[in-house]
């Protein structure tokens, strides 16, 4: 009687934490207090070396690493919406994949331009989605809230003023959404294994990796074996969840940087909260629903307050846990 008891209060504490977090008080990107409507700004971040550091991406909610040129070179696609920073560097072009990526969100869609090939065109693809507002640095779009940083080299030095592109968002005409969902407080899973440290190999100079610092109760993102900062405060970015989630790949007419990344179906996951690890899988029956994340039970989870990290990677390669 008394496991039952403790079993039904466990599911009731779980329902709850679910409740609070999807309220009109709780941030759809963070889980935390919030008092604000939503407003989601999803932008393309490069990744080439001449683009590191990255200015303003301590700021994002959740960011997506995105392998876009066959070989493990990735790209992010950022989504900023508790804090807005005034200028983001470096921004680059978007590919189908960023768009359905931004769908998961439907605020303001934030890029320098785009591919143009026929079949992989992304602006092609842009006359079958809805957008709530998109900005485009290469045309009229964007206009002066696009420039170059003439300290860094071209291509990697586009600057967004991405506040200026906020202002100018008409928000009351978009109704923003977010595919996580979040425990009311920090939470430490009972589901699998401690994990402290684990790595993302996507190739040599694209290795993002992981420490799980108990102490601040975060953790370290590093870069190819150094902390992982950002461009504008030069502080170490740290973040409370971090989702590895296996994709299949393919590329248009075989070419290394046409990539055709299959967002919807189900797939596994890799999950990392509170420095533990489980295992599970993601659901995306469509493009016009969001992806569900589940543990192996089938249970949905729930994250942490706070930043989330997404890797998307290949199904051919996996995490590595390193402690």
């Amino acid at each position: 009687m008394k496991k039952f008891v403790c079993i039904v209060l466990v599911a009731l504490m779980a329902l709850a934490c679910a409740a609070s977090a999807e309220g009109s008080n709780v941030s759809i990107t963070t889980g935390r207090p919030t008092n604000d409507r939503a407003h989601t700004m999803v932008v393309q971040l490069d990744n080439e070396p001449g683009a590191r550091p990255q200015k303003g991406i301590a700021s994002a909610d959740i960011v997506y690493e995105i392998e876009l040129y066959n070989g493990g070179f990735t790209r992010y696609t950022a989504v900023f919406n508790d804090t807005i920073p005034a200028q983001v560097e470096a921004v680059r072009s978007a590919r189908i994949v960023n768009v359905d990526v931004y769908s998961e969100y439907n605020g303001a869609f934030v890029h320098f331009g785009g591919q143009k090939y026929e079949g992989s065109s992304v602006y092609d693809y842009f006359g079958t989605m809805n957008f709530g507002a998109r900005w485009d640095g290469i045309g009229m779009d964007g206009g002066s809230d696009f420039y170059r940083d003439r300290s860094r080299k071209a291509p990697n030095n586009v600057v967004c003023e991405l506040q200026s592109l906020f202002s100018k968002t008409d928000w009351n005409a978009i109704a923003c959404k977010s595919p996580l969902k979040f425990n009311a407080a920090p939470t430490i899973p009972a589901a699998g294994e401690d994990v402290v440290n684990f790595q993302i190999a996507y190739k040599e100079g694209y290795t993002p990796s992981y420490v799980w610092d108990a102490n601040v109760g975060k953790y370290l993102r590093y870069y190819n074996g150094m902390p992982f900062v950002d461009g504008t405060t030069q502080e170490q970015i740290t973040c409370d969840n971090v989702i590895v989630q296996s994709m299949e790949y393919g590329w248009y007419s075989g070419e290394s940087d046409r990539p055709k990344v299959t967002t919807v179906g189900s797939n596994r996951c890799e999950y990392f909260i509170g420095g533990r690890h489980f295992s599970g899988y993601w659901v995306r029956d469509n493009l016009g629903v969001n992806t569900v994340y589940y543990d192996n039970n089938g249970a949905e989870v729930l994250f942490n307050p706070g930043t989330t990290y997404i890797e998307m990677l290949k199904t051919e390669k996996s995490v590595d846990i390193l402690g």
